[in-house]
Formats: C-alpha cells, sequence, structure tokens
C-alpha cells in the first residue's frame, strides 16, 4: 500500500510544534510536503500547485474550516483532505465528511496512527482516481459511438439507398436485394448503437423519462409495420392481436417505442426462416392478472404492481425460435449478457433486453420471459393502467 516520493503532501496548520514533528515523520517515510502556517497561504497553495493529501487544522482562525473545504471542492482540487482538531466532536466530524473530507483526526494524535492515516487515504485516492479515469473513457467512448460511428453510418445508409432507388443508373433485383441486405446491416449497428448509449444514459442517471398517457395501440401499429418488410424479407409471418379499445397507459413514449422495436429485433434475429411472430396485446383485471405464471425473478416485482392497481396493459412479443435455457432467463436482462444454447450467440452485444427491463421499470411496469427449449421463446411486459391521467416526470 506505501506510497511514497510521487505524493506531495500539504501541512496547513499554524502550530508550529505540530508541524515539524509531522515534517520528520513524513522525511522519515520517504514524502515530501509543504508547510502553510495559516489559511490563505493554505487556499492560495492548494489552488494552484498540486498535493496529493493536505492536512487541514480546522481551528485556524482565519475562515470557518468547512467553509474552507467546500471551496477547495469547488475549485475542482483533487488532493485527499484529512481535518485535524482540538475540538473534536460528531457534528464536527459529519459537517468535515459531508464537506469533502477523507478523514478526520482529533488532537492531540498518535504519530503512527497519523501515519497509516495518511497512507491510507493516499491509497484510497489513487483507487478513487482510477476509477475516475476508467469512467471517463467510458464517456469518451460513449461519446465516440454516438458521433465518431452512428453519424457515418447514417450517411452510408443514405448513400446506399440512393443507389438502390436507382438515382445513379439502373440496378437489377439481385443487385437491389444486396443493397437492402446491406442497409439492414448497418442500421443494425446503428440500432446497436442506440442502445448501448440508452442503457449508459439510465445508468449514469443521465435520462428523464417523460410519462403521458397513451393510448398504446397508436404506438404498437407503426412498430409492427416498420418490422414487417424485414420479416418478408427473412419469409417470417409476423401477426398481431391488439385488444379494440385498450386503457391507455401512463408510459414515456419513445421508451416503450424502443422496448417494442428491442422485443422485435430480436424475435426476428432468433426466427429462422418460415417461423412465426405473434404480437398480442389486451388488458387484465387484478383478478385475472393473479392467475398469470411468472417467474421467480420478476415475481416480487409482480406482486408489489397488484397490489398498488387495480388494472393492467399485458403486452407480448413469441417467436418460434430455438428457445432460452431456464438457467438464462434470468441473466439476458442484464448488460452484456445473451444465451448461448447450444455454444451459439447471435450477433449483438446483448443490451437490447437490459434497455426493456430498465424502461420497463422505470414506467413502474415489470418484463419477464416464457421459453421452453424447442419452442420459442415469449417476452411478456406488463404495465399498469393509472387512474391518474396526468402528465409527469420519472426521473431515470
Amino acid at each position: 500500500m506505501t506510497l511514497k516520493k510521487e505524493n506531495k503532501i500539504l501541512l496547513a496548520l499554524d502550530e508550529e510544534f505540530i508541524a515539524h514533528a509531522l515534517e520528520f515523520h513524513l522525511e522519515k517515510a520517504g514524502y515530501s510536503f509543504d508547510w502553510a502556517p495559516n489559511t490563505a497561504e493554505a487556499l492560495k497553495r492548494l489552488f494552484y500547485n498540486s498535493y496529493s493529501l493536505a492536512l487541514l487544522d480546522i481551528d485556524m482562525s482565519e475562515m470557518d474550516g468547512v467553509d474552507v473545504l467546500k471551496r477547495l471542492r469547488n475549485s475542482g482540487c483533487n488532493a485527499a483532505l484529512i481535518i485535524m482538531t482540538a475540538q473534536g466532536n460528531d457534528n464536527i466530524a459529519v459537517a468535515c465528511m459531508k464537506g469533502g473530507a477523507t478523514d478526520y483526526i482529533a488532537k492531540p494524535f498518535e504519530m503512527g496512527d497519523m501515519m497509516q492515516r495518511i497512507e491510507q487515504a493516499l491509497f484510497n485516492r489513487k483507487d478513487f482516481l482510477e476509477k475516475q479515469r476508467l469512467e471517463q473513457e467510458k464517456t469518451d467512448f460513449v461519446s465516440m459511438l454516438s458521433h465518431d460511428m452512428k453519424n457515418p453510418l447514417t450517411a452510408a445508409i443514405g448513400c446506399i439507398g440512393i443507389t438502390k432507388e436507382g438515382c445513379l443508373g439502373t440496378i437489377n433485383n439481385e443487385q437491389s436485394e444486396y443493397l437492402q441486405s446491406a442497409i439492414d446491416s448497418c442500421k443494425e449497428v446503428a440500432f446497436m448503437i442506440d442502445n448501448l448509449l440508452n442503457v449508459y444514459r439510465f445508468n449514469a442517471d443521465m435520462t428523464q423519462l417523460s410519462a403521458q398517457p397513451c393510448d398504446i395501440e397508436d404506438i404498437i401499429a407503426p412498430s409492427l409495420s416498420k418490422f414487417d418488410h424485414l420479416a418478408k424479407h427473412k419469409k417470417i409471418t409476423l401477426i398481431s392481436e391488439i385488444e379494440a379499445e385498450l386503457p391507455k397507459v401512463t408510459i414515456d413514449k419513445n421508451a416503450f417505442i424502443r422496448s417494442i422495436d428491442n422485443l422485435l429485433a430480436n424475435a426476428l434475429k432468433f426466427s429462422s426462416e418460415g417461423g412465426k411472430i405473434s404480437v398480442s396485446c389486451y388488458s387484465l383485471t387484478q383478478k385475472m392478472a393473479l392467475k398469470m405464471i411468472v417467474p421467480n425473478y420478476a415475481a416480487k416485482r409482480v406482486e408489489s404492481l397488484l397490489s398498488d392497481h387495480k388494472r393492467f396493459v399485458r403486452f407480448s412479443v413469441r417467436d418460434t425460435g430455438p428457445g432460452i435455457p431456464l438457467e438464462d432467463q434470468e441473466s439476458i436482462f442484464k448488460r452484456f449478457t445473451q444465451s448461448r444454447y447450444n455454444g451459439v450467440c447471435h450477433v449483438g452485444v446483448g443490451l437490447g433486453l437490459a434497455y426493456c427491463k430498465l424502461a420497463t421499470e422505470k414506467m413502474e411496469g415489470v418484463i419477464w420471459v416464457d421459453s421452453k427449449l424447442g419452442q420459442g421463446s415469449k417476452f411478456i411486459m406488463l404495465l399498469p393502467v393509472l387512474e391518474k391521467e396526468s402528465g409527469s416526470r420519472i426521473d431515470a
């Protein structure tokens, strides 16, 4: 754990005897350090120099110690901060930790204990900065996907589309089919990028869902139409059974559309030529919903939903794919996870279902899968019919 010369320490205290004692032990341990005998000098040094750690005496009289902490954190100073005081009590300790202190020690202190605290604070700071660096790399990567990759894909789709339409010269049916396959592949990659961005924003608390009362059948129809061409291209039958005059549900329209699209895209991906995809949506009373068979991983949430609401809308997408092993049925809703039945993993990054779960739960609903090997899969989304139909904002 020992971190030595690369870490510079500032001693911000006005008691010369304690400062010299600390200097002696820090020098012996191999640390470099400076001494600031007053608050103004300490702030100046911390604002304009790079320190790994500062020992701050909260009792220096020029300025309130908690205010000093706030000013340092607001300035962007990332040094570890250990607070020293002769007036130790729980209230001061809590105020200091809320203000951004790394640790708190009362005077008089034992020098061996202080040196251990310094070493631990430096270790924790290094660990924090590494996590911060990795988080920044993730943010940069997501930004790169959003701009450097998605924008060229959109341009490529446009160029291929122009060629396919014969604007650059006559093309035959075989060429048109190959060009359409290229467009579909580009769209699939763009779709995966969108899922990655959306899941990232959910997990980073950067997404706010705007819930409004919606006629759900008006949302489902365009999605079905959008996937009808792809289904015909793969010689897959796409059918729907949508109950007439469904009750309104309070949802974020865009999040629900993205969830439907993800479920339909999955169904197409895993269904072979000649297969069938069935989409259904109908309303349920609480009594009817109680009869549903729900897997263990979704049971608690369904139970809570049934206790809070009287009516529901049940949306499902069923395919004739290979099915999902029972042991994989909970994990497929996690990020970057796919079922690998018979060692086969289809193209994708395992984010579509993760997005569906995050979005559905933010809209007060629940999603699960009913599947048996060799008998396809059925993904079920249960949403409450809310009594109030006024719009509200859902913080993701």
